[in-house]
């Protein structure tokens, strides 16, 4: 069922502002967002340009670079060949590395307890197998965490398209996760399956622990599903969604289900994230891949349920999710990058689960390639960041509350 109420008179001014002058020093173009529907409990939110630069945006991490208790912002600019990030709260960019063409993928984590956290990039990317490299670097930072940061290889996998960090024992020590694209050629055929890699940090040896994937694997996405410390790993990809759990030997895979039912190629899953509504567990995915579809998972008698919010995307691509009003239930966010580009917010509809209101956020400024719900403005509600690819730029949508 698609729920969907039309935005009012999204933007009410574009005059230009400082934000936090005081703190930041620097002006930022600012409009209002207002929800739509139950507008006493929707929040507002501020826009801000964080960069409009790049020059196809793909992938935004947040993470305290420098260890001031700020989340600071890696924005990974496929069609580039530099790795940069932005300083919260001045958003002025540094450069973490140079030549890595058509970069990818990063994800952080601190390996050696500094405070600083070592990131892992996946550069030289191309879909096609024979003409990928696929680099897989360590970067770490030098006594100025301004300054570009040193660079190690660690492997190389054709097609590297996800690289990220899991806590699979719950024990504080990480291992790096990194999923390519697809197995041995593109476009896929039926049958084809994709391996997920194992690194542990110090050694860099390449360990396999599932070729459930099958056809294009998109998303690999570590979760704390039990709240604990233990982390497993949801994936979305032409088989659909799958939960893998490491059971202090093996790795074993769950189809929770099979996405998009549509013929092969027109099948599965694309992104996915794992959401609450109060105590209640709920899926979000993007289908199928690149798809149109925003759909919602819900447990019912042991079994996922599908409902499809959203069919109206093409090239979807930005998901997250996050309590952006303080209810305990979680928002979803999702933006695609093609023709007519845009990015909304969809509110679970008061107890009926499986009904859910549409907010557009941002109407043709942003080609959603990735975004993040994070508090980024220290005021204790949680931001939107999110990274455009035809639109070549980073925004903020800085969350004012009701």
């Amino acid at each position: 069922m698609i729920a969907s109420i039309p935005c009012p008179a999204g933007r009410l001014s574009e005059s230009r502002v400082s934000w936090r002058r005081a703190v930041i020093g620097v002006p930022m173009l600012w409009l209002l967002v207002f929800g739509v529907s139950r507008a006493a409990d929707r929040p507002r939110f501020r826009e801000h340009v964080v960069t409009a630069a790049l020059k196809q945006g793909y992938q935004l991490v947040s993470a305290d670079l420098n260890n001031d208790g700020k989340k600071d912002l890696i924005a990974v600019d496929e069609a580039g060949t530099e790795l940069a990030w932005f300083e919260n709260p001045t958003w002025k960019r540094h450069v973490l590395a140079v030549d890595v063409p058509r970069p990818l993928n990063v994800d952080c984590w601190d390996i050696d307890g500094d405070g600083i956290p070592e990131i892992v990039l996946a550069y030289r990317f191309d879909s096609r197998p024979e003409k990928s490299v696929g680099n897989l670097a360590l970067l770490k930072s030098g006594p100025d965490v301004r300054a570009a940061w040193t660079i190690r290889e660690i492997d190389r996998v054709p097609t590297a398209h996800r690289v990220r960090w899991i806590d699979p024992e719950g024990n504080g020590k990480k291992v790096l996760l990194v999923g390519p694209l697809v197995g041995e050629r593109f476009p896929p055929q039926e049958g084809d399956r994709v391996p997920i890699y194992l690194y542990r940090p110090g050694e860099w040896k390449r360990e396999t622990i599932s070729r459930q994937p099958g056809g294009v694997l998109h998303a690999i996405h570590p979760v704390s599903w039990d709240d604990g410390p233990r982390q497993e790993l949801i994936t979305a990809c032409f088989l659909g969604l799958h939960r893998l759990q490491f059971d202090g030997a093996l790795w074993r895979a769950t189809r929770l289900s099979s996405g998009d039912p549509r013929p092969w190629p027109q099948c599965g899953s694309s992104e996915v994230r794992l959401g609450r509504l109060g105590q209640d567990r709920f899926l979000a995915a993007i289908e199928p891949w690149h798809g149109n579809q925003v759909a919602v998972y819900l447990p019912r008698s042991g079994q996922w349920t599908r409902t499809v919010i959203e069919d109206q995307m093409e090239n979807g691509h930005a998901l997250a999710v996050g309590d952006l009003d303080g209810d305990g239930r979680d928002e979803i966010l999702a933006g695609f990058r093609g023709a007519g580009h845009r990015l909304s917010i969809y509110q679970a509809a008061g107890s009926a689960e499986d009904r859910w209101r549409k907010t557009v956020l941002d109407d043709g400024g942003m080609a959603g390639a990735d975004c993040v719900v994070e508090d980024l403005t220290g005021d204790g509600r949680p931001d939107i960041a999110c990274i455009g690819a035809s639109t070549g730029n980073v925004k903020l949508y800085e969350n004012l509350g009701p």
